[in-house]
């Protein structure tokens, strides 16, 4: 791919919001062009695309991967996707409305190939045909909903929430970044106003306020917190549109996480802080303080030493009161089993799972679960 053609691209990508992917002759994907909150391209779903393009500019539409636009240029395809969506409550692509419309993103195209090769393409009739047909699936009936999906639905949408909200108070960017794309997709906003861009306002704001929240609980003073908020919230209500609502409050709430990130290495010596934010990335995984002392490229004695003297806490205790705190999500708002989450966690067994839990809450998983399952 040429640099021309690589920077064309680039500014095609910034104008537009679109993620944009390039991949070779042997269908291997050689770049890409999309922001940081939208989800990688299912590759293996690609196998259902038309390895011969009927036309030199093409609309194609699957279920699973909703809108696409490819074509083929210097030896290379081009797939642009049209996945962004607006929040309509529910993660299913026949009940969410695209953000760019059909009309304006064959607009896109056209004028992106045209770019590219000089040259104007139309698309064929069966190609519109087709698009016109998959996207005219008739809206569901909520009451046709079964009630167990609805509570399912409701589970996994709060489950992402509390999982992203817990990046900012943590005031790490990757957490923030693993979680919040699947908080956004759960739709846990809804549509909250007729209009489209107050809708997006409407959408902005809550989620400042859910991040204005975590980023007090993660150290921010309250004072600062909410000044940010009135910031945002007031530079929001200014803006004559947003296009991507998910990019927008993706930013937001990447502001929060870095006043609270600054404010924790204030009060921490770099070690102490580095071996806190591996521990937040990968607590899964970390079964002894010799992998997180490892990581920051001390030795265990020292690194223990130095955090107890700086949080007031054993590190093993802080590695297994963040594991809890992933458990009491997991027991609320998925139906994994004590031995599965233990087996996920890196405890033994179920049993060392459940001392940890009752030391620190007072009561088993198990009893946890019963009491704060939502019937």
């Amino acid at each position: 791919m040429t640099d021309q053609t690589r920077q064309l691209l680039t500014q095609f990508h910034q104008a537009t919001v679109l993620p944009t992917y390039v991949f070779n002759a042997e269908n291997q994907l050689v770049t890409v062009f999309k922001n940081p909150v939208t989800p990688e391209i299912p590759l293996k779903l690609l196998t259902k695309l038309p390895t011969i393009l009927p036309a030199q500019v093409n609309l194609f539409f699957t279920p699973e991967l909703g809108l696409m636009g490819i074509f083929n240029i210097h030896e290379h395809r081009i797939i642009v996707w049209n996945n962004n969506v607006s929040v309509q409550g529910s993660p299913n692509y026949s009940d969410q409305l695209p953000m760019t419309s059909i009309d304006q993103f064959k607009a896109q195209l056209r004028l992106l190939y045209f770019t590219l090769t000089k040259h104007w393409s139309t698309f064929s009739e069966a190609q519109l045909t087709q698009v016109t047909q998959a996207l005219a699936v008739p809206t569901r009936n909520p009451r046709e909903t079964d009630r167990d999906d609805q509570r399912h639905a409701y589970y996994q949408g709060y489950l992402a929430e509390q999982q992203m909200l817990l990046g900012v108070e943590h005031g790490n960017l990757t957490e923030f970044n693993h979680y919040y794309v699947p908080f956004m997709a759960a739709g846990n906003f809804g549509k909250l106003a007729t209009y489209d861009l107050r809708s997006k306002k409407n959408i902005t704001i809550a989620a400042t306020t859910l991040f204005t929240r975590a980023a007090i609980r993660g150290g921010l003073f309250a004072e600062g917190a909410y000044a940010l908020s009135d910031q945002c919230i007031q530079t929001a209500e200014h803006q004559a549109d947003i296009t991507n609502v998910y990019e927008y409050t993706r930013t937001i709430g990447e502001l929060f996480l870095k006043n609270v990130a600054r404010i924790k290495r204030q009060n921490l010596p770099s070690i102490v802080y580095l071996a806190q934010e591996y521990i937040y990335d990968n607590v899964q995984t970390i079964k002894t303080v010799a992998t997180v002392a490892e990581h920051v490229h001390t030795s265990d004695s020292y690194l223990m030493h130095l955090f107890k003297k700086t949080t007031g806490q054993p590190l093993m205790q802080f590695i297994i009161t963040q594991k809890i705190q992933f458990a009491r999500l997991q027991l609320v708002f998925t139906d994994l089993s004590i031995g599965e989450l233990a087996d996920m966690l890196g405890f033994a067994n179920q049993g060392e799972l459940t001392r940890a839990f009752k030391k620190q809450l007072g009561m088993t998983p198990s009893q946890f679960r019963q009491q704060q399952r939502i019937l």
